[in-house]
């Protein structure tokens, strides 16, 4: 009995491990996002139900904006598109406050 409950304890304690963080790296491979070496990664969230969800909050020179755009294949002047990447419908949101570019990148 005493090894049941051990092996029981085991269990759960595995089942509450919590989910490994978002990383900046899977969070570009999702929305197709080609990062500027100048940027540097200030926060990464990451959702997940029935569709998934990246925010990622960064510092960026402002005359590397345009360059994180046109390298990750934005339309010239646009600031929110949707892409498929990898088989999947990614919409793909940037908001710029001086050099804090805020990207979010979910699917539907």
């Amino acid at each position: 009995m005493k090894t049941l409950l051990a092996v029981l304890a085991l269990l759960l304690a595995g089942c509450a491990t919590a989910p490994p963080s978002p990383t900046p790296e899977d969070a570009f491979r999702f929305g197709g996002i080609s990062m500027p070496a100048g940027g540097k990664v200030l926060e990464t969230q990451h959702d997940r139900g029935i569709d998934s969800r990246y925010v990622v909050v960064l510092t960026l020179p402002a005359e590397d904006v345009p360059k994180l755009l046109e390298a990750s294949n934005f339309a010239p002047g646009v600031m929110e598109d949707d892409l498929v990447v990898d088989g999947r419908r990614v919409v793909r949101k940037v908001s710029v406050d001086g050099t804090t570019v805020r990207l979010e990148l979910f699917t539907t």
